[in-house]
């Protein structure tokens, strides 16, 4: 099983494989640059470097890579879609770099993708911003080719923000020419928060989630508990079995079979501090076995 947590990169990328080490994980999720400010310049060769030098002798295997929280490719403004498609570029760019030193150097590790929030509805209309989407992942696609995957994360649905159901991310996918390059990422509490009964009816989230996208093209989970109420549409984590979705469901969703092979990645609110962190990490474990 591929057990994970949100690590920082401070001080250099390679910190953050330390990191996942450090708390006693075998998956971890990056963002190689900081999350509230654009990516335009591609990270340097011997950052690169330095990167695979700390995978080379880690126990790491799988690692997810997010991206900023200033993407939005529904946007019609020229300059913020732009910006937004730069700075999947840059981590895109990242990911098939680490990739190729992953094969030459025959690490036992993986990079799954670049996962992102496809942004909400500001300036177009709901269909327009959905063929907006698309059509920006088509865009960073074919500037960084090779086999690494951008990855559609579910939302709340906050305000007017897009991805909010299994419905809407696989038309976000089905506008994209190279859609075996394009997966998904599933977040336990947005999609609580969008409306889907993790507690109550797991199959029938497991079954509509498949029906729509396909379980094959989820490359990881964001294990999260939920602060908010089932389809409150409000993107607030809780620690796990702190929260609406709770222990007994949060365990149940760690061991179904259908989601045996996907990594669980946590972004709790016990993840800002080193002590609460193991903490953490290590009821993930219990819950785990």
């Amino acid at each position: 099983m591929y057990l994970g947590i949100h690590v920082s990169s401070s001080g250099g990328i390679q910190n953050s494989i330390k990191n996942g080490e450090k708390y006693g994980v075998n998956s971890i999720q990056i963002m190689p640059t900081a999350p509230m400010r654009w990516a335009t310049k591609l990270i340097p060769d011997e950052e690169i470097d330095k990167f695979a030098n700390e995978l080379e002798k880690s126990n790491i295997k799988k690692i997810l890579i997010h991206g900023i929280y200033l993407t939005n490719l529904a946007r019609s403004d020229k300059q913020m879609f732009h910006l937004g498609k730069m700075g999947l570029v840059v981590y895109l760019d990242f990911a098939e770099k680490v990739a190729k030193e992953i094969k030459k150097r025959k690490i036992d590790a993986e990079i799954l993708g670049v996962c992102f929030h496809p942004g909400s509805q500001k300036e177009l209309s709901y269909e327009d911003s959905l063929e907006r989407i698309s059509y920006g992942i088509q865009w960073v696609l074919d500037e960084v080719p090779g086999t690494q995957k951008l990855l559609i994360e579910s939302t709340a649905g906050t305000g007017s923000n897009l991805g909010r159901s299994f419905t809407e991310l696989k038309i976000m996918r089905e506008g994209v020419k190279d859609k075996q390059r394009v997966g998904f990422v599933i977040d336990t509490q947005h999609t609580f928060a969008g409306g889907y009964n993790w507690v109550e009816d797991m199959d029938g989230v497991l079954s509509d989630m498949d029906r729509e996208i396909g379980i094959e093209n989820v490359k990881a989970i964001h294990l999260n508990d939920s602060a908010m109420a089932l389809g409150s549409n409000k993107d607030r984590h809780a620690d796990l079995g702190k929260g609406k979705i709770g222990e007994r469901a949060i365990k149940n969703i760690l061991h179904n079979k259908k989601l045996s092979e996907i990594p669980f990645i946590l972004e709790t609110p016990a993840l800002k501090n080193d002590a609460d962190t193991y903490k953490e990490v290590e009821i993930f474990k219990k819950l785990a076995n």
